[in-house]
């Protein structure tokens, strides 16, 4: 079988490569709208995960842009007379400086991606260290601080072995460019590439793991508040994980396997033109890459809009309001209702000390 390139109108591509970059734009803007609104002051991973989704962002506009440039510059040359002058769409004399451009681009396409990958580390971080509050949730939190170290030199690793690919596959690194001699380019040769779709994969599976972790911290703390509370609070059971969190991840593990699967794409579209020489596939690989730009953008900025959302949400619940359960006749305690009548049987009884001991109820990690 022998794969053939996406064939529709090069106008159309730069439409579909500003398209995609406006949609990954929207919930970035509403992230930043909904923080400004915040009167609460964010962490510093929050800080630090914001400007990583911009850089992602404008990495993916620039390496757009490159394309629109190639895209518009092929485009004069689809009609033309003598096609057996051209080589890779262009001119030969304009061929070289075509496939120079091409492969610094590949450096945007990177820089985007693991920014991305990033910003995501960043707000889980301040989700799983930060946004805890408690003092024991901060000195129980020592294996959290591993996995998310770990998951921060294996992605920084992996960003590495791709820039490495790009800059040390070919020798001299003028053969990614050179047309009159032997032509080379890593994102073209299939060792090189299975070499970068399993280490691209193996991150995102990584990250994948630090919301699963979320839920589970954020369960277990709910269930140590409610364990030491008053018998009042134990008398009625509360839903540990809400449809909110798991609404959050659910997304993040749609986005991140929409990520997967543009990685996955290339991989066999390349697989497919292994054996033919000069394979012309450049749109297909444009438009994957896109894809995989656009879904990480969509996971790292769409979930932490919950951490803005949560108390516009949270406002309007009704002290003592209860959910019954399908098929039981005794009802379900929210866990806004729970801190409250907590707090406020613990108060009752008066005495500072106990006061300090509802503290951390109000600072349970949120995602």
């Amino acid at each position: 079988m022998v794969y053939h390139d996406i064939d529709i109108p090069l106008p159309a591509f730069i439409a579909i490569d500003w398209t995609g970059m406006t949609l990954a734009l929207l919930p970035i803007l509403l992230r930043f709208w909904l923080r400004h609104k915040e009167i609460k002051r964010q962490p510093w991973t929050r800080n630090v995960s914001d400007a990583l989704v911009v850089l992602s962002w404008l990495s993916g506009v620039v390496l757009i842009s490159i394309n629109a440039w190639k895209n518009m510059l092929r485009y004069r040359y689809v009609h033309d007379p003598h096609p057996e002058r051209l080589y890779y769409m262009v001119p030969k004399p304009q061929s070289a400086h075509l496939l120079y451009v091409s492969w610094a681009s590949l450096f945007f396409v990177y820089i985007s991606l693991w920014a991305a990958k990033f910003a995501l580390l960043a707000f889980f971080a301040g989700v799983l260290l930060i946004d805890g509050g408690s003092a024991s949730a901060v000195r129980g939190c020592g294996w959290i601080r591993a996995v998310l170290a770990g998951c921060t030199i294996f992605t920084a690793a992996t960003f590495c072995l791709h820039i490495a690919l790009l800059t040390s596959w070919c020798h001299p690194v003028s053969s990614n460019w050179d047309i009159e001699g032997h032509l080379c380019s890593a994102v073209h040769d299939i060792n090189s590439v299975t070499i970068s779709t399993v280490a691209n994969i193996a991150t995102d599976l990584a990250i994948l793991s630090l919301p699963l972790i979320a839920l589970f911290t954020k369960s277990r703390e709910r269930r140590r508040v409610l364990a030491t509370a008053s018998p009042l609070l134990q008398e009625q059971p509360a839903a540990v994980i809400g449809r909110p969190e798991m609404t959050g991840v659910a997304f993040v593990v749609a986005m991140s396997a929409l990520s997967i699967t543009a990685a996955l794409a290339r991989f066999v579209t390349l697989k497919l033109v292994q054996d033919v020489p000069r394979a012309n596939i450049t749109h297909t690989i444009d438009v994957w890459a896109l894809v995989e730009i656009v879904a990480s953008l969509m996971a790292v900025s769409l979930p932490t809009l919950r951490v803005f959302v949560r108390k516009r949400r949270g406002r309007g619940h009704r002290p003592g309001r209860t959910m019954r359960s399908r098929g039981e006749g005794s009802s379900k305690v929210s866990i806004i209702s729970d801190r409250r009548r907590y707090a406020s049987v613990i108060g009752s009884r008066g005495g500072d000390s106990n006061a300090e001991r509802a503290g951390p109820v109000a600072g349970m990690p949120g995602y």
